[in-house]
């Protein structure tokens, strides 16, 4: 060995700045198994979600919204326009507060605009994203109570809380529902707003903790752009660095620059694409299915929503029998004289009790209870009304609170409990009973979601006394016959059960337009009841003579019924129920006149009642072209090319009714406009006859 010179031991050796992505590392390195453990759980319990179909609200957000369908095109759309405007064609305030939720929107028209629709990707992207949220769960944890390095990491708090949470069977409607990405990326934003606050409370050095103060403000702005109730971790943080962390109080407002500006920013938009915010009292809902405490009073109202809340308690414990639907009059409307209410309000007025006590001594549980309790608040019905009674889904957040104290409860006080020396395998086997329940129960629930058709048939079981999925059931039913040929042996079995199920919606709400309009149609699919028919469309138009559904489904019975009886019967509601219920429109004097000239062959008649159509809108397109084929008919060739030009000045382009107006010439024996009307007949439509 060379001896080492004077020089060189004089030599003081220069100190290395240590990585500043040396902790990070060393994290992610050494929980490799708790981490692949949490995102295997994850991926196995929902993987069988990617052969699912689209189901319930994706029809609002995805398949049937134009801005979505659009792919990226349609993401301008999406960021200056109101949530639902893509589906309605226009903004509907249905909703106190209204709706908007762009950023999991945005992920839809991108993957339309790279794949098309295609609900498998959508439904593995999910999956991907909720495993992911697990593990920033799983790190936030670990960071608040790191665990001893003596105990298996299958028994730390951080690890047990997670994979609770993740198996837990109130998730499923959040993850198997393509929709449920909103909720998702909520929570992703707000538990990377948890760790990045966390992260600049731990770097003492200013300077650098200033991209940390940036990472929140991202975050937590992601957070509010997918779900407004992200607001409520303005508290939960601040509360979270309180309980776990010395932070200084001028970390405290250093770290609240950037979570009130993103909300700020975030109302801001909000309130500029949505033009009220909630609360404000601009809707006014009128509609039992859009207010399920309509016409209860106010004691009995918030005696309903305190029973409610009791049953989350419950469903958390026992997620036993699930649903998507809680809609009237699935919860009842109870008193205060019903214990339910009492024990609910008791047993909230003991873990806000202990919530406060517990703040003073900064104990675990009551940082669960206020995680719980303060995400839960904007979707609870006590801030404002959310349009339901309660739903599962609301609580896939406030379950963080819940999943941290029982894995608080297994790991710190069960050993205290038992005080035995097989005090580990006790926790072990305890959790392993808990996540095997958990995960079986979600297992069990998944299949319902593959689609509409078994979700409305599971849950019209599970909710038997919502108004909502006994329609939706009864619907489905109705619409999967009609698609049938009229001797398949299943269509009528299956017309008959719809039936079932929209008389118990009806029984439930008498006023449940939709259920009336199927119902009615499921009489006419059945055997061509016009009596039932008719008898369900009257207080359809009698509420709304311009009803389009029922227009339409009018409008094509004249066409197709051939029975003598059944016109009759037509014929008589549309002139005396639909006509002076609807006297100022075109539509049933149009239908009553097309009944009158192809049915009955009145052609008189039919002129009179095309004549009124007129009388209200002279432009009208269907009174022209058709009062031209009946005075054709009639042979008053005059007034019928008098009317095919009027009809042809107001819209040119129109094959049926230059056509009509080339075969009027004909008769009056002007061949040369004859062929000049019929070429360009047969320019605009080749197949025109």
């Amino acid at each position: 060995m060379k001896p080492t010179t004077n020089k060189e031991t004089s030599k003081t050796p220069t100190p290395q700045k240590p990585k500043k992505t040396a902790p990070q590392k060393r994290f992610w390195h050494l929980q490799t198994t708790p981490l692949l453990a949490l995102f295997g759980l994850g991926f196995l319990l929902y993987i069988y979600t990617a052969s699912f179909q689209y189901a319930l609200d994706d029809k609002l957000y995805i398949e049937d919204n134009a801005f979505t369908k659009r792919g990226f095109a349609g993401i301008p759309d999406l960021l200056k326009q109101e949530s639902l405007v893509g589906f309605w064609g226009q903004k509907k305030d249905l909703l106190e507060g209204g709706r908007y939720r762009p950023l999991g929107i945005i992920t839809y028209a991108i993957e339309i605009g790279i794949w098309g629709q295609k609900p498998g990707i959508s439904h593995f992207i999910n999956i991907l994203l909720y495993c992911l949220v697990g593990l920033v769960l799983y790190r936030v944890l670990f960071r608040l109570l790191p665990p001893k390095d003596t105990t298996p990491w299958y028994l730390t708090l951080p690890f047990i809380a997670t994979a609770l949470y993740i198996a837990h069977p109130l998730h499923v409607e959040v993850v198997a529902n393509i929709k449920g990405r909103i909720e998702i990326l909520e929570s992703l934003g707000v538990l990377l707003t948890m760790y990045y606050a966390l992260k600049f409370v731990d770097t003492p050095d200013m300077q650098t903790s200033g991209k940390w103060l940036l990472a929140v403000f991202i975050a937590f702005f992601g957070a509010l752009m997918s779900k407004e109730s992200a607001i409520t971790f303005v508290a939960i943080i601040p509360l979270m660095l309180f309980f776990f962390t010395k932070t200084t109080m001028r970390q405290y407002l250093l770290l609240s620059a950037p979570l009130l500006l993103s909300t700020v920013i975030f109302l801001v938009i909000r309130q500029s694409v949505v033009g009220y915010s909630i609360g404000s009292g601009k809707v006014v809902v009128d509609e039992l299915l859009n207010d399920p405490f309509l016409g209860a009073s106010i004691p009995d109202k918030f005696a309903t929503i305190f029973y409610t809340l009791g049953l989350y308690i419950k469903l958390l414990f026992f997620p036993l029998t699930l649903t998507h639907d809680y809609y009237p009059k699935q919860i009842p409307i109870i008193s205060w004289s019903d214990p339910r209410a009492f024990v609910s309000l008791i047993l909230y007025g003991i873990l806000g009790v202990y919530a406060l006590w517990g703040m003073v001594k900064k104990q675990v549980p009551a940082f669960g209870i206020w995680v719980y309790l303060l995400s839960f608040s904007i979707v609870s019905n006590l801030v404002f009304p959310i349009g339901t009674f309660m739903n599962d889904r609301f609580m896939y957040i406030p379950s963080i609170g819940f999943c941290l104290i029982v894995a608080w409860l297994l790991t710190q006080k069960l050993p205290d409990w038992v005080k035995s020396v097989k005090t580990e395998k006790i926790v072990l086997y305890v959790f392993a009973a808990l996540l095997g329940l958990y995960s079986v129960r979600t297992l069990a629930r998944l299949p319902a979601w593959y689609n509409n058709e078994t979700l409305f048939l599971t849950d019209v079981n599970n909710s038997p006394n919502s108004t909502k999925v006994n329609t939706s059931a009864g619907g489905t039913l109705v619409e999967k016959a009609a698609k049938l040929q009229k001797a398949n042996p299943d269509r009528a079995s299956m017309l008959i059960q719809g039936i079932k199920y929209l008389d118990k919606a009806l029984e439930i709400y008498p006023q449940n337009a939709n259920a009336l309009l199927l119902r009615g149609n499921a009489h006419y699919e059945l055997n061509n009841d016009y009596d039932k028919m008719l008898r369900d469309y009257l207080p359809l138009v009698e509420k709304n003579p311009d009803h389009a559904q029922v227009t339409q489904n009018l409008a094509m019975m004249a066409d197709a019924e051939t029975d003598p009886k059944n016109v009759d019967k037509l014929l008589s509601f549309i002139e005396n129920k639909w006509i002076p219920l609807n006297p100022s429109t075109t539509t049933p004097f149009n239908v009553a006149g097309k009944v009158y000239g192809r049915k009955k062959n009145d052609l008189d008649r039919s002129i009179f009642y095309f004549e009124k159509a007129l009388s209200i809108d002279d432009k009208d397109p269907l009174a022209l072209q058709d009062i031209t084929t009946a005075y054709g008919l009639k042979g008053n060739y005059q007034k019928a090319l008098e009317m095919g030009l009027r009809a042809l000045k107001n819209d040119a382009n129109n094959a049926r009714t230059t056509m009509n107006v080339s075969i009027t010439y004909q008769q009056m024996g002007d061949t040369l406009n004859a062929r000049k009307y019929r070429e360009k007949a047969l320019m605009l439509d080749p197949n025109m006859k």
